[in-house]
């Protein structure tokens, strides 16, 4: 433990100091302080509230301590390995201090600022001295200025803090120009950058600053600071992982909390930095050096010279010419996923049927279903409550419907069978293939604190160069006998990814447009993410039409979600969403580049 010196206070230190600094004084003469800020009043407590069970506390007028309830019996390493830097020999520490043989529930535990890791440290500087901050080389703070009061910091007190050793407060001095150790409040100080301690340093970050990368015992990670507002679920989790499906996210969460040292996931301070490995980061997170980052990049780059070599060609505004297929996703036994009193495949025949009479009757395109309900045919429903439509049935020769257990695999294998058929007859009667396009609707089941759009593309690292279904339960339809495998050259599988990025990037503009909910991060996706398995839905592997995307409209797993889904107005809103944005991707087939194109929202 070191030496309490840092915390002597009073006129001893206060006079050391002042000869210190007045022999070690140089040339350059001394710097007029700056004006700081106006700093918030400070509270009066002296106390300030970091979580549910963890305070700031000022003692002897500047000394800072970390103070914890804990709410079960936990022995001094077990607390120490959370809290401080050197475990052994702090737990020894912190038992003299409090005098129990352990940490007791109920009852506060108060760890000394000098004994805490670096993200506690980090994490009581940040919340106590919020206009603090680092400027070039210089790390800036303001005196007596924190949240809470300390009328008796001094330049030894921000020695301590800011660079570990309070005996360094005359190199500050020095540098700084000052003559005095003592501080007034308001008072700006200059810490050069070279003598902050690590818990202060970020090292190299991301590129839009929000990380900072770092190495554990446990390998390469990124720190991530926790604002306010934010949960480590969606603002973590869902955002540099790219995880969605709810028992992935809570999983990845407690990952990233043992990694952290974060003891409750659902009350982390403002400002902590949760650590989250390389392994489990999305590509364009990772440090520019690393494989996968530099593997993701090269993709956009050969998606956007294969649109500048062949962009999309434009239609006109009445879709003259184009072909849309629709694939309402699910039916028959398979009704998807079931919430709020809401099935998905009714809401997303629903609003497939919209759309289809949306397109019929405003533009010139031709629409085709690969599912029909038998009893209600296309007709969309006159009234908020949704027909239960177990009789879908697959458009294929012959017609097929899932009725037993198993055979939902077998249609979801034929919809890109009957796709592909409806692709060749659209190419002999004279259709272009980049004037034909794919929406299979969906609402999925994410984690519930997510809402709105999510689109997948056919990520072109997820499918093979052949593909194909072999067997009596696919040889009986003439969709299959006609082509029993489809074959893409790797150029197919570059520009499909590229013609589909672009029609998911309308999808979320219009969308936006129509004031409808979507994803905050990451809205395209270039495969699913399941535990630590990806994969492609089958609906887009096989898939020969160019442009294809599978459109997670809403997450019936969210209340507001569902709502949307459960409300005919809002379902003719999502249909017109999904029209204008078709009107958009061939409208301006033209215009923007082919970079931003293909760059996910």
């Amino acid at each position: 433990m070191r030496i309490d010196a840092g915390r002597v206070t009073g006129v001893l230190w206060s006079c050391l100091a002042m000869l210190l600094v007045t022999s070690g004084s140089t040339a350059r003469g001394p710097r007029v302080p700056i004006a700081a800020e106006p700093a918030s009043p400070a509270a009066p407590s002296d106390e300030l509230a970091l979580a549910r069970d963890l305070r700031i506390r000022v003692r002897n007028g500047c000394e800072l301590e970390l103070v914890l309830r804990p709410s079960t019996r936990q022995a001094w390493t077990t607390l120490a390995r959370t809290y401080t830097s050197q475990p052994k020999s702090a737990a020894g520490a912190l038992a003299r201090l409090d005098g129990h043989e352990a940490a007791e529930p109920g009852r506060d535990v108060a760890i000394p600022f000098d004994l805490l890791n670096d993200d506690y440290r980090a994490l009581v500087l940040l919340n106590q001295f919020p206009l603090d901050r680092l400027e070039g080389d210089v790390f800036v703070h303001v005196a007596r200025a924190g949240r809470l009061v300390t009328p008796d910091e001094g330049l030894w007190q921000v020695a301590e803090w800011f660079t570990g050793d309070g005996g360094k407060f005359r190199e500050i001095a020095r540098a700084d120009g000052l003559g005095s150790p003592d501080l007034s409040q308001g008072q700006v100080v200059h810490v050069p950058a070279a003598l902050l301690h690590r818990s202060l340093l970020s090292g190299p970050s991301s590129d839009d600053g929000a990380l900072s990368y770092g190495q554990d015992d446990g390998g390469p990670f990124a720190g991530y600071r926790l604002k306010a507002g934010e949960a480590l679920y969606s603002a973590v989790v869902v955002r540099f992982t790219g995880r969605t499906d709810p028992d992935d996210v809570n999983a990845v969460a407690a990952e990233l909390a043992v990694r952290s040292g974060i003891p409750d996931v659902t009350d982390i301070p403002i400002g902590f930095k949760v650590r989250i490995p390389f392994e489990l980061l999305e590509p364009e997170y990772l440090p520019k050096d690393q494989p996968r980052r530099r593997e993701n990049e090269a993709a956009k780059r050969e998606m956007a010279d294969e649109l500048a070599r062949q962009p999309v060609r434009a239609a006109d505004r009445r879709l003259d010419g184009v072909l849309v297929v629709i694939d309402p996703g699910h039916g028959g036994r398979d009704v998807g996923t079931m919430s709020h009193g809401l099935t998905e495949h009714d809401g997303v025949y629903d609003v497939a049927c919209r759309l289809k009479v949306q397109l019929e009757r405003e533009t010139a395109a031709r629409v085709f279903m690969t599912l029909e309900d038998p009893g209600t045919g296309f007709r969309p429903s006159e009234g908020d409550r949704l027909e239960s439509n177990r009789m879908g049935t697959l458009r294929t020769d012959p017609p097929f419907s899932a009725r037993e257990e198993g055979e939902s695999s077998v249609a979801v294998n034929l919809r890109w069978y009957l796709a592909n058929s409806v692709l060749r007859k659209a190419v002999r009667n004279g259709t272009t293939p980049d004037r034909v396009v794919f929406l299979s609707l969906h609402a999925d089941s994410r984690h519930p604190s997510l809402r709105g759009l999510m689109v997948y593309v056919p990520g072109q690292r997820f499918r093979r160069g052949i593909h194909g279904e072999t067997g009596g339960d696919y040889l009986r339809f003439k969709e299959v006998r006609e082509a029993p495998t489809i074959r893409f050259t790797r150029r197919d599988l570059v520009r499909s990814e590229a013609v589909s990025r672009r029609l998911a990037t309308r999808l979320v503009d219009a969308f936006r447009r129509e004031d409808l909910p979507v994803q905050p991060y990451h809205p395209v996706r270039d495969r699913v993410i399941r535990g630590r398995k990806t994969w492609l839905p089958a609906v887009l592997r096989g898939n020969a039409v160019p442009a294809k995307v599978l459109v997670e409209m809403v997450n019936l797993n969210n209340p507001q979600d569902a709502a949307l889904l459960g409300s005919a107005q809002d379902r003719e809103r999502l249909a017109r969403g999904l029209a204008s944005a078709l009107a958009s991707y061939f409208g301006d087939a033209q215009s923007g580049s082919a970079r931003a194109a293909v760059s996910s929202p």
